[in-house]
């Protein structure tokens, strides 16, 4: 019709009719390819919905098992404290009362010979020494 042709000569008619036929086949493409994505996009969200469920579920348990062998660490430390300690105590309780029943102080350092009169006091450091290291 721009060319000053008619509307309805057989050519244009034609030519209608082929670009209604491919407008119909575009939309049909065009619908198939958007069922196909959206078909694809529901398979990703339900796999990634799956990963994520997942990956909470691993950290739940990794962390619970942290916790736990921490709590079991921390058990042990405060046992090793405890034994420490109770050593500690029975080693230098002997050590004084040797060297005051034999009062032997040659190899005892200065500092430590003025300590030994006060084993109260001693005592007394050992226990916050557990104390700190619990």
């Amino acid at each position: 019709t721009m060319h000053g042709e008619d509307e309805e000569s057989p050519e244009n008619l034609a030519l209608s009719d082929n670009v209604d036929k491919l407008n119909i086949q575009f939309e049909d493409a065009m619908n198939d390819m958007w069922q196909a994505l959206m078909t694809q996009e529901l398979y990703l969200h339900e796999a990634i919905e799956e990963s994520t469920t997942n990956f909470h579920r691993k950290i739940a348990e990794l962390m619970a098992k942290f916790v736990e062998q921490a709590q079991s660490f921390f058990v042990q430390l405060r046992e090793i404290s405890v034994h420490f300690s109770e050593n500690m105590t029975e080693i230098v309780t002997r050590f004084i009362s040797t060297k005051l029943a034999l009062q032997d102080f040659e190899d005892v350092p200065n500092d430590l010979r003025m300590c030994m009169e006060d084993r109260d006091a001693i005592l007394n450091l050992i226990a916050g020494m557990k104390d700190t290291h619990t």
